[in-house]
């Protein structure tokens, strides 16, 4: 009855999504001056949730530092379309952006996605340089589910323990920081998330999983081995809460971290700077986050990227073929 319920009720926000995307498609036109690859394979089976899109600035220029985006929608739905203008967007910054697709629970457990998406990213920063991005400067940003994903993720590259405990290998690339938007950190809260996502998540036996410890994003290990972070939330996103409290224990473990956490006269929706980046707010959050991402570049990186507060905005969306 359980699994019957969710399933019904993912399948109405599945439509509700898909309606709101074609909304938007008719009424906010998407940034000009980025090419855009879709639906690269990034592992052999070439599987639809085992594929992702490139957005490519038209002008050219030096090597440009690679950002790899995940979607949200809370582990159970949501693609790397829905990320369309979000990725185009901050490519015409100057970055080349890579949007991963990845499999869904209740399907796949968060291990069956932490190794699709460790083989993901080692196969997009590999393709980088073929797309005239510089793969030493590797930078994750992702919104709600997919925050989660690149703060565990990233964590996990320099947490050998916490890796093995999930059975998974590590990222073999550098990651040098990540963006964190509307994270779902936490999933063992007894809240909206917390109560029905553990089972669906991390499998029925989830209770007595060697990482049940490190499913609390707080852990010291995890939080030592977190790259820098730049949060984002505001007033208005239901859970705001949890960029707070990561952010906290980010600070108590003295890590290099910023949070931004707006106070709009209008409250903003959860996920604003993914879904809606063309507003103010997510302008303004998108615009930072990029430049906290700058400052961790190594010291002989090319200046492949426009000012974060810019971008050329030259040419026309085009699709490559693949």
């Amino acid at each position: 009855m359980f699994e019957t319920m969710i399933k019904n009720q993912t399948a109405k926000q599945a439509k509700e999504l898909a309606a709101w995307m074609a909304r938007r498609e008719e009424t906010v036109a998407l940034p000009e001056g980025v090419w855009r690859t879709e639906d690269l394979a990034y592992l052999e089976d070439a599987l639809p949730c085992h594929r992702m899109d490139l957005y490519q600035p038209i002008q050219e220029g030096p090597a440009r530092p690679v950002l790899l985006n995940l979607h949200g929608g809370g582990f159970l739905l949501g693609s790397k379309e829905v990320n369309r203008y979000l990725c185009t967007d901050l490519s015409r910054r100057g970055f080349l952006v890579m949007s991963l697709e990845y499999p869904l629970a209740p399907e796949a457990t968060i291990f069956d996605i932490f190794r699709a998406l460790t083989t993901g990213i080692d196969r997009a920063a590999a393709l980088a340089a073929d797309y005239g991005g510089d793969p030493a400067q590797l930078y994750l940003c992702g919104d709600s589910a997919g925050a989660y994903l690149c703060y565990y993720l990233a964590a996990l590259q320099n947490a050998p323990e916490a890796a093995q405990a999930a059975g998974v290998p590590q990222i073999q690339t550098k990651i040098r920081a990540i963006g964190l938007q509307s994270g779902m950190f936490y999933t063992r809260k007894l809240d909206q998330v917390g109560l029905f996502l553990p089972k669906l998540l991390y499998g029925s036996g989830w209770r007595a999983h060697p990482f049940r410890p490190y499913l609390d994003p707080g852990h010291p290990a995890l939080v030592a081995a977190a790259p820098p972070c730049f949060l984002v939330t505001g007033r208005g996103d239901f859970l705001r809460n949890y960029s707070r409290q990561l952010a906290s224990a980010l600070k108590r473990g003295g890590k290099n971290y910023k949070l931004l956490d707006l106070d709009e006269a209008k409250p903003l929706p959860h996920a604003f700077a993914a879904l809606l980046p063309e507003t103010p707010a997510a302008t303004r959050a998108n615009e930072q986050m990029l430049a906290f991402f700058l400052q961790q570049a190594p010291d002989d990186a090319p200046h492949g990227a426009d000012s974060a507060t810019g971008g050329d905005g030259s040419g026309k969306i085009l699709k490559i073929p693949r």
